[in-house]
């Protein structure tokens, strides 16, 4: 007798997920992504984070924060990729807005700066999970796919890099967008339409990223509806797309009146596809991480290669348009993935090439194609496929914490990130820089020296490994690293002063004399120079000369108390008792209690 047969449906999950309230699992998703991050707190500032913070005067008063990063372009990094000419600037005036809020919040204590990123990655995983559940996506789904997002390695450098915090804000500020987008489009008033607008050009100002609010826009409108892209045509659906070209209007007027240029430098078409599916192998594969990626951009060149890529990009993106028919959340995973991903292949000229955290916010087309590929498997293949995801998803979470451990120093984060680039002159340059501070000088020196053979025509490294000599009191090799930074470089006025000290400590004098004008001419309002040309000719016996040094060093720095000393000290010895105790007087207002100074005020209260 026949038996009747079951018919095949997509897996659905438990119903009690779909009937438990939203704010459980904005709360799981909350604990997760602490979880998975809080041991970030603990890191230091590392890498750029030492010139755009802990050396920055800029955020240390609002007034500055506005004069020079709402009217101004702040220029890019040029070190990590020569670009043939200008390198360019960037306008992301709420970066630096956010930069300078945790430095009055916190001052220079790095855990506020880090606590800041944790909770903007944990809003972003919110966000996503209520952008899924607004275009209908099962709760299991927009759940599964926000956590995991959220435990991405690849997400690492922009969550634990307070420097790329830019990525963060910007995709902050695309959800609220396109979560407003979504509201307006359900006919939940005009204020949804404001808040779209708004929220993109706040994804714009904080960085460059915010360009793809106009094709994500499109996409979540297509998704919203179903109807593989018919309500575009809508009146809701142009009214939301001409907000967001007005966003545009108004990023792109604001750039052009602070007199923002673009980074200048050729396309890399050919090396697109080869791009992309690198990317695509650190989403998927992280063996190695490294946070500094310029060295792993491939040439582009034709190649079979390039071609092999070609063909893999296009059958893919067949997939996906196969995809919108069948399956369409996993169709707009993979859009999303394609879209936010091709900025950053090529399409435009970028001074580092590749890293890691232009990923940050592709990421999330592959956590959604996953699960929503998951979630319709047949049920025979079910319990292989979600068994090899979740294997995938743990190992990602342990590469992960393994990654976040290697922030808590920055000599493991940079000799780690050697491992996946071997070849980086600049993860050598830091490393060096890094060891010399820890006092390490041996093998600062040997990271300085592998750095410059990478790169032979390494000025700052040449110039680091002179600064590690002298330290050492090897002063004939310093000499001779500074001499090298000089001929890439002549009219570095840092490296001059160092070569012109170095000289006066070997006795080269004359030479000496000469690096030190030389430096005053390049640097007219450097108060170093003038100081320590002031010793020269006071130990040469030019007492008048060295007077004027030592004042015209104060008056270019009044509140360094070594040139005081110094004057000082040739008024004492030159029988101007009066004279010289109210500059000791004023070292002490500038360094209190020095015992040099306290002794010779003693010596001239008390002669006797």
């Amino acid at each position: 007798m026949a038996q009747p047969r079951a018919s095949k449906r997509r897996y659905n999950p438990p119903n009690w997920i779909e009937t438990l309230p939203t704010w459980v699992w904005i709360l799981v998703i909350a604990s997760w992504s602490i979880l998975l991050y809080s041991r970030v707190l603990q890191a230091p500032f590392v890498y750029d984070d030492l010139d755009q913070i802990v050396r920055n005067p800029n955020l240390a008063s609002w007034h500055s924060v506005f004069t020079r990063f709402l009217t101004a372009p702040v220029a890019f990094a040029s070190e990590f990729r020569s670009t043939g000419g200008s390198s360019g600037a960037s306008y992301r005036p709420l970066f630096w807005l956010s930069l300078a809020l945790d430095r009055q919040l916190w001052e220079l204590r790095p855990v506020g700066f880090h606590l800041t990123n944790l909770l903007l990655h944990l809003f972003n995983g919110v966000l996503l999970f209520s952008l899924l559940r607004r275009l209908r996506l099962a709760t299991f789904v927009a759940t599964a796919a926000a956590l995991l997002w959220l435990s991405l390695p690849i997400n690492s450098e922009a969550v634990a890099w307070i420097s790329a915090r830019a990525y963060l804000l910007c995709l902050f500020f695309l959800l609220l967008s396109l979560l407003a987008t979504v509201r307006y489009l359900e006919g939940l008033g005009p204020i949804n339409l404001v808040g779209a607008f708004t929220a993109a050009v706040a994804a714009l100002l904080s960085h460059e990223s915010g360009v793809l609010i106009l094709p994500f826009a499109a996409l979540v409108i297509a998704l919203s509806s179903r109807d593989n892209f018919q309500s575009l045509k809508t009146r809701p659906a142009l009214t939301l797309l001409a907000a967001d070209l007005a966003a545009f209007g108004v990023f792109f007027a604001l750039r052009v009146a602070v007199g923002v240029h673009g980074a200048d430098g050729p396309a890399a078409f050919t090396a697109f596809a080869i791009t992309l599916w690198r990317y695509l192998g650190w989403v998927f594969l992280p063996i190695h991480m490294s946070v500094e990626r310029s060295t792993s951009t491939p040439p582009n060149t034709l190649s079979v290669a390039a071609a092999l890529a070609w063909a893999a990009l296009l059958a893919l993106i067949a997939l996906t348009a196969y995809l919108w028919r069948r399956i369409p959340p996993a169709a707009f995973g993979l859009t999303w993935l394609l879209l936010a991903l091709a900025p950053f292949c090529g399409l435009v000229f970028l001074y580092q090439g590749m890293a890691e955290r232009f990923a940050y916010i592709a990421s999330i087309g592959v956590a959604i194609a996953i699960v929503s590929l998951c979630s319709v498997v047949r049920s025979r293949l079910r319990p292989f496929v979600l068994g090899a995801v979740v294997l995938w998803a743990m190992w990602g979470i342990y590469r992960l914490e393994t990654r976040l451990s290697d922030w808590g120093s920055p000599v493991k984060l940079y000799r780690d990130s050697l491992e996946a680039t071997p070849n980086s002159s600049a993860l050598l340059f830091n490393l060096g820089f890094t060891l010399r501070e820890a006092g390490n000088l041996s093998e600062a020196v040997t990271a300085y020296q592998n750095a410059i053979r990478l790169s032979p025509r390494y000025q700052r490294a040449y110039a680091s490994l002179g600064e590690t000599y002298t330290r050492m009191g090897r002063l004939e090799e310093a000499r001779e690293a500074f001499q090298q930074a000089l001929s890439l470089n002549p009219a570095d006025a840092g490296t001059t002063l160092n070569l012109a000290v170095v000289l006066h400590q070997s006795g080269h004098n004359v030479e000496a004399e000469r690096e030190f004008r030389h430096a005053i001419a390049l640097a007219p309002n450097n108060s170093d120079a003038y100081t320590d040309l002031g010793v020269l000719l006071y130990e040469q016996g030019h007492a008048n000369e060295a007077a004027r040094m030592f004042q015209s060093a104060i008056d270019r720095n009044s509140t360094d108390p070594t040139p005081y000393f110094n004057l000082a000290i040739l008024y004492q010895e030159s029988g101007h008792p009066d004279q010289a105790l109210a500059l000791y007087r004023k070292v002490l207002e500038l360094h209190p209690n020095d015992p040099d100074t306290l002794a010779n005020i003693q010596r001239l209260e008390n002669p006797h």
